[in-house]
């Protein structure tokens, strides 16, 4: 973690090679690799070692020569036991070592002195330097007898090391073992919840610590967090962080446990603030990192997150007591509010990138602190490595909280997107060269559906502050147009301060505000959006049938009420230890739920008016779209999927509404039925579109894919691009289906040809 700076001024994991020889060694053309089934892995464009000299590799996964470093790509976990092999040019090994001795902070393990058989421990390490100092590595780690998990009553916890001449010694309030701390002689009784963790001390180096939680007759219905340590406690309990970041982080232990009590991971690593007017509060957010260079883990391994993403490893990940919206601590809070606003998101398939979430409950030190957010940190090279193949290298991103600033890829991330923003509002962005050209760097989309979600959710606290954006830059990944991105919404559904400054917080606020914002924090979303709605007709048409689509469908009353319920739902029988952790009563929080609930139902129905005064429509009209047969194929209807057939809904006049026709499998699209109309293409064609203006009845027909409709031995295709008729076996009349005067030689579309 203090280690050297490599060329780039970053601490990386750093292999350090030796030349035994008294001649100078090119390492052009050798390999390096970390895996033992693939020797090739990065080849060394160039560089060389003088003679009985060192190299340094620092394992930055950049790829590339820097001077006199070279930068592999791949970097190193020491707790995944991957390996340091480095081969010649014919790609046989030279020399390798697996990484089994596992280091604490700022140890290293080299050769006991240059070119030496034996590896030993260093505790001050000599990087591009003779080694020196080296010892025996650390004592055995404990072991305890008793797993950690939920127990109905007391444990009797045995804790034994494999060295007998060691002195096993423990603590029980959650912070590390010293030589001071008691010494184990016997079976510990742990009759209530417990963090216990135990340190072997010897004649080497302390051992690395174990630490298990014990849930003593507790139960719950949610996922579990055991967080420890004095530091930890110090920043969660006392709100001490010391600054952001850096040399503020504070290290302690983490375990996760699922709802059913099972133990999932654990690990040792970095926790920091998270929340900024939350922070005020006893209850308090934090982000945790776990460290592979603690020697004790370098990820949760688990799906954290099983109903949103396949996504199984996680170094980083927030806890958050919802933020602004805490009950008890905040007036009017519901304890829900940014979770649900994320998951909504979700759910609706917003273009946009979110920060999953999952309730949990949270333990500090081993004592219950209240119902927290497992939430998934999206504005993270992991995240966009794992879902866009973007690493931290290959990103540009922006946030905007108060001040802008280059999360990743500065200088140019900054200077890329003022750019593009001026290029907007300097060119006409009509169909034509320049819509192209802006269209191959943002995605507009989800520039619209991230005005439309703050929009609906009257959010008070965005693009002045909360707003984040980015792309990626390597043109093998995806997601290489500018994107938005969700954080903290709260500020939202009439609660907390209005610190965007909209013109009306209420559940009547026009949907329209939001693209008539002066431009807060200064960015030029808000110009770029409304410039584009107001010249090219392709987004304004997306933009207002998008909130319609939203509004019939994820936006509804019904579907609102429905995601609500089922987020409510899990952490409700929680919520009476959270009250008795930190006050307030059930029906206090209660109350709070139900005024959510009360806007939500406000909203719902003041959209549809405001829809009409925004954007001069008319309606709205009951409209049943449907397929024939049924199953037979689906309909998307602007930009969603009716969600069931036939689908009742509503829309306006006064803007085109857009349907796509999709068969099944053994079908084709044959035609549009209506009961008004008329579609504004042949009503052959499967993509097409109707401008509605009073109740109407719209259904696709289907026909079964047969590719001989008429049995006539010619295929539909060839008969299509003939003369013949796909719909007559004998097209000329003359008694002689189509395919046996074609098998014969004769013309099908003769009948005097026989």
């Amino acid at each position: 973690m203090n280690g050297p700076l490599d060329n780039y001024g970053e601490n990386e994991d750093w292999i350090e090679l030796y030349n035994t020889t008294g001649a100078p060694i090119d390492l052009t053309g050798y390999y390096l690799s970390d895996k033992s089934s693939n020797l090739l892995k990065w080849q060394i464009p160039s560089g060389n070692i003088a003679a009985n000299s060192h190299k340094m590799v620092m394992c930055s996964k950049r790829n590339t020569v820097n001077g006199n470093e070279l930068h592999p790509n791949f970097n190193l976990k020491q707790t995944q036991g991957e390996w340091i092999i480095i081969s010649n040019t014919l790609g046989n090994v030279i020399d390798s070592i697996q990484i089994v001795h596992l280091t604490q902070t700022d140890h290293s393990v080299g050769r006991s002195t240059d070119g030496a058989v034996d590896w030993k421990l260093f505790t001050s390490p000599t990087p591009n330097s003779s080694n020196t100092g080296a010892q025996n590595f650390y004592e055995p780690k404990p072991v305890m007898s008793v797993a950690p998990g939920f127990y109905p009553g007391a444990q009797s916890v045995t804790i034994t090391c494999s060295n007998p001449a060691a002195t096993i010694r423990y603590t029980t309030d959650g912070s590390y073992p010293t030589p001071a701390s008691t010494a184990y002689t016997g079976p510990i009784n742990i009759s209530t919840t417990t963090v216990l963790r135990a340190t072997a001390f010897g004649v080497e180096e302390p051992s690395f610590t174990e630490t298990n939680s014990y849930f003593i007759n507790v139960t719950h219905n949610l996922s579990v967090v055991s967080v420890c340590s004095d530091d930890v406690y110090d920043l969660i309990a006392n709100g001490n962080q010391g600054g952001w970041g850096g040399t503020a982080n504070k290290v302690g232990g983490f375990e996760l446990f699922e709802q059913d009590g099972t133990f999932i991971d654990e690990g040792d690593g970095h926790f920091n603030k998270h929340g900024n007017d939350s922070w005020a509060y006893a209850q308090r957010g934090f982000d945790f990192i776990m460290r592979d260079q603690f020697g004790y883990n370098d990820v949760i391994d688990h799906q954290i997150f099983p109903a949103d993403t396949p996504r199984d490893k996680f170094q980083r990940v927030i806890l958050k007591p919802a933020a602004s919206d805490n009950y008890p601590f905040e007036t009017g809070g519901a304890h829900i509010r940014d979770a649900f606003v994320h998951t909504l998101s979700i759910r609706a398939d917003m273009l946009l990138d979110e920060r999953t979430y999952r309730p949990c409950v949270v333990y500090l030190n081993g004592e219950y602190w209240g119902v927290y957010e497992i939430r998934e940190k999206a504005d993270d090279h992991d995240y966009t490595n794992f879902y866009y193949q973007q690493d931290k290298f290959n990103l540009q991103y922006l946030k905007t909280w108060g001040g802008t600033w280059e999360e990743y890829g500065a200088p140019n991330a900054q200077n890329d997107w003022d750019a593009l923003v001026a290029f907007i509002l300097a060119n006409n962005m009509g169909p034509g060269a320049d819509w192209d050209y802006v269209k191959g760097e943002i995605k507009w989309k989800s520039l619209c559906d991230y005005f439309m979600m703050n929009s609906y959710i009257v959010s008070q606290d965005w693009l002045n502050w909360n707003t984040a954006w980015f792309r990626g830059m390597d043109p093998l990944g995806q997601k290489k147009k500018w994107r938005y991105v969700l954080w903290d919404m709260d500020a939202s559904f009439g609660h907390y301060v209005n610190y965007t400054g909209i013109p009306d917080p209420s559940a009547n606020a026009d949907p329209c505000n939001v693209e008539n914002l002066p431009n807060p924090g200064g960015q030029g979303h808000t110009d770029i959006l409304e410039k584009m709605i107001a010249e090219n007709p392709e987004v304004e048409q997306y933009y207002i049938t998008r909130y319609i689509d939203l509004v019939n469908t994820h936006f509804s009353c019904a579907s609102m009420n429905q995601l609500l319920d089922s987020c409510l739902l899990e952490i409700t029988p929680e919520m009476p230890n959270q009250i008795a952790k930190w006050g307030g009563s059930m029906a206090g929080w209660q109350a709070n739920v139900q005024a959510l609930k009360d806007f939500i139902d406000l909203r719902c129905v003041a959209l549809e008016q405001g829809l009409i005064d925004c954007y001069s429509l008319t309606g709205p009209f009951d409209v049943v779209f449907d397929v024939s047969p049924p199953l037979s194929g689906t309909i998307k209807v602007n930009s969603i999927f009716a969600p069931t057939y036939p689908w009742a809904t509503s829309y306006f006049g006064g803007i085109t509404t857009n349907t796509i026709a999709f068969p099944e499998v053994g079908y084709m699209f044959d035609h549009w039925e209506f009961t008004v109309g008329p579609m504004n293409q042949a009503i052959t064609e499967d993509t097409n579109s109707v401008d509605i203006t009073v109740p109407d009845n719209i259904i696709a027909v289907f026909i079964p894919e047969n590719p001989d409709l008429d049995g006539d031995g010619i295929s539909n295709d060839d008969e299509l691009a003939g003369c013949t008729d796909p719909n007559n076996a004998d097209t000329d009349g003359d008694g002689i289906d189509d395919g046996v005067e074609v098998n014969g030689g004769s013309d099908p579309c003769d009948p005097c040809d026989l």
